[in-house]
């Protein structure tokens, strides 16, 4: 036996508007429909179904008990399935990115106001974790991360390599023999790093303030908390407006910065469009500040 045709979902919405906004004008402008198309759609249910839904004395229409028993049945059937239907919509217009927290809070969160102005089509979801992502079975379609670039049968393309630079607030007066210094957990190997090959003799001096992330060490040192190293990357725009000053030489590390992608990823325009504007801020970011951050 053949299983009989579901009515017309618009249809049933222009029934179920018409019933809440009790006007052919009214339910046509809440749909965003011309009025004869919304009767339109009423008519083709009503042939679809064999019955009559609304009689019309005028320019106004009154739903008749066919109408009024069908609406009773749905109740908010159409709500439901409006509810399950968006984050389908949703999804096929967002670019899942995941990131870590740094580059996410200093770098890339500041800029995303040009990303949505270039493309106000494209939902970002940003997620941050210091974790592998598996790009393959995760519902990410890229991911932001810093390495030597090489991630098997993954494409990365090079944003800028990594730097260590240390940093304090423009207003101190400190040196590495008063300094406060400011450490990262999540880095914690940055400040022997950075003293041993910028040629400095002995060990760094040790850590008065040890916080979580350089996000967090970097809003210290604009406090005048003390001295952070920081990715050079990071301070660029806080060092040329003279929030901050450096304490010594800019060192460059062998990792860098990578967006990282599927060869062919789901929402191929989406990444390709967000590489791009990442690869165009990076190159505008290089212009202005020290070449080893190219």
């Amino acid at each position: 036996m053949s299983v009989p045709p579901l009515p017309s979902i618009k249809g049933l919405q222009a029934l179920a508007m018409l019933a809440r906004m009790g006007s052919l004008t009214a339910a046509a402008e809440a749909l965003g429909v011309t009025r004869s198309a919304l009767s339109h759609r009423i008519a083709d249910l009503e042939q679809q179904l064999g019955t009559i839904f609304i009689r019309k004395y005028g320019r106004n229409a009154v739903l008749t008990d066919d109408a009024e028993a069908l609406l009773s049945v749905m109740g908010d059937a159409l709500e439901r399935i409006e509810a399950a239907v968006v984050p389908l919509r949703r999804r096929r217009s967002q670019l899942r990115v995941s990131t870590v927290s740094t580059f996410a809070s200093i770098w890339l969160l500041p800029r995303l106001s040009a990303f949505q102005a270039r493309h106000p089509d494209i939902e970002l979801a940003i997620s941050t974790s210091r974790r592998p992502i598996d790009l393959h079975a995760e519902e990410y379609d890229c991911a932001i991360r810093h390495g030597l670039g090489h991630w098997g049968g993954l494409h990365s393309t090079r944003l800028f390599h990594e730097t260590l630079v240390p940093v304090a607030a423009m207003d101190t007066q400190f040196d590495f023999d008063s300094a406060p210094i400011i450490a990262a957990r999540s880095r914690y190997r940055d400040w022997l790093t950075w003293w041993k090959q910028s040629g400095r003799a002995g060990k760094p001096p040790n850590q008065s303030l040890l916080v979580e992330t350089r996000a967090q060490a970097l809003e210290a040192a604009l406090a005048g908390g003390g001295v952070a190293m920081m990715d050079l990357a990071y301070v660029t725009d806080h060092l040329q407006q003279s929030r901050l000053r450096s304490l010594g030489p800019t060192i460059g590390l062998a990792e860098a910065y990578y967006l990282v992608q599927l060869p062919k990823p789901k929402h191929d325009r989406f990444v390709d469009a967000f590489r791009e504007w990442l690869s165009d801020g990076v190159a505008e970011q290089k212009t202005h500040s020290h070449p080893i951050l190219v």
